[in-house]
């Protein structure tokens, strides 16, 4: 088993990028094909059957061709940090797909390593309930036990040739994402950003670069007070403030980082609802 950090680092980068890419619109190419409008009736109706059975399909594809290309990248990547510890390759190759079995592996081989994944896992399960509101009471190795089994890689090849799906679907994409991100930095002895590091930083760039709105309010000394995520989230913090706003709206519109992008506009969408249930209740007093 040859390493070669480069080609391992290239296979999470692809992984990730397809991960972060945007869904096509599948529907409107089939729709455009299907020439609709110059069907009779009865044909009219089979075509937009199947349309919207092809398109539903379609995207349970992409599902299963994101959580194994996921699944193969965080495996290669968590190999690559065992043989650098010095585990043998046998050993490792014995652990097949097994995902739970490397990271126990890694916990004990390369403990520095083990904290920096699980750090960035936690993160990633506290951002998760915060924009979904979804309380998920799990530690790495258990997540990993739970949906990184080889049987999650198998059947995500095989389930359009065999039918059915018997096993759990894999990891939850932004989990995927945030592992996989780590293991870019571990490759090569870097420091994982976790998603509440690079949250922080963006949005004091983002502060920074609108402070101009309101050149009365004191930007740099606000930013100073502590961890700007919390008091951003205040949803009265950001009705009262207009470069808080203006911040927000250029990660949620500008932001390269898709956690970040969806986490601004969630929060824009909290303070929406926020302003019109301020407004109804300013009329109904």
């Amino acid at each position: 088993m040859s390493l070669n950090k480069e080609d391992v680092w290239a296979d999470l980068r692809f992984a990730l990028d397809e991960l972060e890419r945007p869904p096509r619109d599948i529907h409107s190419r089939l729709t455009h094909a299907a020439n609709l409008d110059a069907q009779p009736e009865d044909k009219f109706f089979k075509r937009l059957l199947q349309i919207g059975l092809l398109s539903s399909a379609y995207s349970k594809a992409k599902l299963r061709a994101d959580a194994r290309n996921a699944h193969e990248a965080i495996e290669k990547g968590l190999k690559a940090i065992l043989l650098d510890a010095g585990m043998s390759e046998k050993e490792i190759r014995s652990r097949g797909h097994e995902l739970h079995r490397l990271m126990a592996d890694i916990q004990q081989h390369s403990p520095k390593a083990f904290k920096e994944l699980e750090r960035c896992f936690d993160a990633a399960i506290q951002y998760l309930e915060s924009v979904t509101t979804i309380q998920r009471n799990t530690n790495i190795l258990d997540y990993f036990r739970k949906h990184g089994k080889a049987e999650v890689l198998v059947t995500n090849r095989y389930a359009s040739i065999e039918g059915g799906n018997n096993t759990d679907g894999g990891m939850i994409g932004r989990v995927y994402m945030e592992i996989i991100r780590a293991l870019l930095s571990l490759m090569f002895g870097w420091t994982p950003n976790c998603i509440d590091h690079r949250i922080e930083e963006e949005v004091r760039k983002a502060i920074l670069s609108e402070s101009k709105r309101d050149p009365a309010w004191d930007a740099a000394e606000w930013l100073g007070l502590g961890p700007i995520r919390p008091r951003l989230e205040a949803i009265e913090n950001l009705m009262s403030n207009k470069v808080l706003r203006a911040a927000l709206r250029r990660c949620a519109r500008e932001s390269k980082d898709s956690g970040i992008r969806y986490w601004a506009q969630k929060l824009r969408h909290d303070l929406s609802a926020a302003r019109r249930n301020a407004r109804a209740a300013h009329w109904r007093g």
